[in-house]
């Protein structure tokens, strides 16, 4: 399964701030939901994790960023070159027993949009040292048994095409508190 990674994605500064803010929105996180039959539900047994729907002065930049790299990436996945519709941003705090059981980021079937994902970056954010183990990015192979783990590692981007399978590794988070967890900011270009 293609995939690119990029360490020190942002400008280090900017990493930081974002991982400030993230820590200092506690209170605003959510239940992170998953698409079934068509519907928004929270499922923890296949998906455990708090989310913040949007970035706040983050935003632009983030999706700036992120339209930026698209024509590397398209490039690197064989994919050829789409105008996006959407940047759909999401940011992700993992704590002890957080996990997402294998899945893809294309909608299918009774979950089709008519504007789909295409490409899916996943940047990392934590606090330094790490406190927290586990919560690897793996990528499963299309029709096989390979796979491939990601260290989430600060300010680390992980790119793949939306419709390779991929999961969340179980995560142990001793301390519990908020501001050790595993950050991650999802980032879905649409077309």
């Amino acid at each position: 399964m293609p995939y690119h990674t990029q360490a020190d994605w942002l400008p280090p500064d900017l990493a930081d701030a974002l991982l400030d803010h993230a820590i200092a929105n506690e209170a605003r996180f959510q239940p992170g939901s998953i698409m079934q039959s068509g519907r928004l539900t929270v499922d923890e047994t296949i998906r455990q994790v708090s989310v913040l729907e949007h970035l706040g002065p983050f935003q632009e930049r983030v999706t700036e960023a992120a339209l930026a790299a698209k024509p590397l990436l398209e490039t690197l996945f064989g994919i050829p070159a789409f105008t996006a519709s959407r940047v759909e941003i999401e940011l992700a705090a993992h704590g002890d027993g957080a996990h997402f059981q294998q899945h893809i980021d294309t909608f299918v079937v009774v979950n089709k949009r008519p504007n789909p994902r295409i490409l899916t970056l996943v940047l990392y954010l934590h606090r330094r040292p790490r406190r927290f183990a586990g919560g690897a990015l793996r990528l499963h192979a299309l029709g096989g048994a390979a796979i491939r783990d990601i260290a989430p590692d600060h300010n680390l981007l992980a790119a793949f095409p939306s419709f390779a399978p991929h999961s969340v590794q179980r995560l142990t988070c001793p301390g519990g508190a908020f501001a050790d967890r595993r950050f991650a900011v999802n980032i879905w270009i649409h077309r």
